[in-house]
């Protein structure tokens, strides 16, 4: 039986993947970094579903850090 599906949900089905894989070992500043570089892809691939789209990546960085975190200034 064939697994057909569509591009994007194998994209966020994969970084959550790797997400998972990634608690499975300790925090450290690099996973934790790590981890929110894939996040934010996931948020990318969500916001902007037309991958040829041309964005300011340093604004949308700062609104997805704005997301996860309401609280935190930049």
């Amino acid at each position: 039986m064939n697994n057909i599906v569509k591009v994007s949900l194998a994209i966020q089905s994969h970084l959550n993947d790797a997400l998972y894989v990634l608690s499975l070992y300790d925090m450290s500043n690099y996973a934790h970094d790590t981890s929110e570089r894939l996040n934010f892809v996931k948020y990318l691939i969500f916001h902007f579903p037309d991958t040829n789209q041309e964005i300011d990546v340093d604004q949308q960085w700062n609104n997805f850090i704005k997301s996860q975190y309401p609280l935190k200034t930049k």
